[in-house]
């Protein structure tokens, strides 16, 4: 009989450890709700986070001229290349080297042009600078005229690092960008991710 009571003591000590540890398992186990996430056909910001592009300077409404049209520029720096401003994204971007630098479209086309838009990648990555830019315009490509001055442009990642020069609406087959300065202390030349022609 002793026997039998010791075998019984000896189940039961082994098993209370599984036990425990069973009962400490239920306490700590964790709780999971699975919530139906609602049919999109497209991706969408929720309401509570604010869109940082309402801030952005705002671009012209219409087409773009520019958009796809032959560019051409002088000395680019490393694979920074002129055809970089009108390819329709801001996470490339065309860099000259030196100054001044000029970068011209061909419109394909006589197009009546009020005004230009220089962007650059939106991320808060590239540090706010200044750019002196003026634009020039011309039907034959050989002789342009000034549509807008030479004037410095803030860049702010916090208004899309873009900026916009309107003018006078004039006759254009040619747009022609001049800068002559950027305060950027990474680069000796102009940057451009976009430029477009409104």
């Amino acid at each position: 009989m002793n026997r039998i009571l010791c075998i019984l003591c000896a189940c039961l000590l082994l098993a209370a450890p599984s036990f425990a540890a069973s009962e400490a398992a239920q306490e700590n186990e964790t709780v999971v709700t699975v919530v139906k996430a609602p049919e999109q056909t497209h991706a969408e910001r929720p309401p509570c986070f604010p869109d940082p592009a309402a801030d952005y300077i705002p671009l012209p409404e219409g087409e773009n001229l520019a958009l796809g049209k032959p560019v051409i520029s002088g000395a680019h720096t490393d694979v920074y290349v002129d055809k970089n401003v009108n390819d329709g994204k801001t996470d490339t971007y065309w860099e000259s080297k030196g100054f001044p630098a000029e970068i011209t479209f061909d419109l394909q086309g006589t197009y009546p042009v009020s005004t230009v838009a220089v962007c650059l990648n939106p991320s808060s990555i590239w540090e706010p600078r200044i750019q002196e830019i003026a634009v020039l315009f011309s039907l034959d490509g050989e002789s342009f005229t000034e549509a807008a001055p030479a004037e410095k442009y803030q860049f702010d990642a916090a208004t899309g690092n873009r900026i916009r020069i309107d003018f006078d609406t004039v006759e254009a087959a040619f747009v022609r960008l001049v800068f002559t300065l950027n305060s950027s202390s990474r680069t000796g030349g102009a940057q451009a991710a976009e430029i477009c022609v409104y």
